[in-house]
């Protein structure tokens, strides 16, 4: 995922953020197979909005080579274990 898909990722996102219920939002990345940072801020993002609501936001299956590879230049998973957790969803792994 891209900058040039990011509007329709953030509108879905958006939309099951806002849906009712109080069930988890769960995003399917294993098809992504290109990334830029975009898509790391979206989820981060996504993340924090679920937060705030109380709603639980989760990946369904670890982040992949191309994600990882954006995750690791950008820093994303040196400083803070609840992101390495999120993202590569090592606590379920153990």
């Amino acid at each position: 995922m891209t900058i040039a898909g990011i509007g329709a990722a953030h509108a879905e996102l958006t939309a099951a953020l806002r849906e009712p219920g109080r069930g988890p939002v769960v995003v399917d990345i294993d098809g992504v197979t290109e990334a830029d940072l975009t898509f790391i801020q979206l989820l981060e993002a996504a993340r924090r909005s679920a937060a705030e609501a109380d709603r639980d936001l989760t990946l369904a299956q670890p982040a992949g080579p191309a994600v990882q590879e954006i995750l690791q230049r950008g820093g994303f998973l040196d400083a803070d274990p609840a992101r390495a957790t999120f993202w590569l969803q090592e606590a379920t792994n153990r």
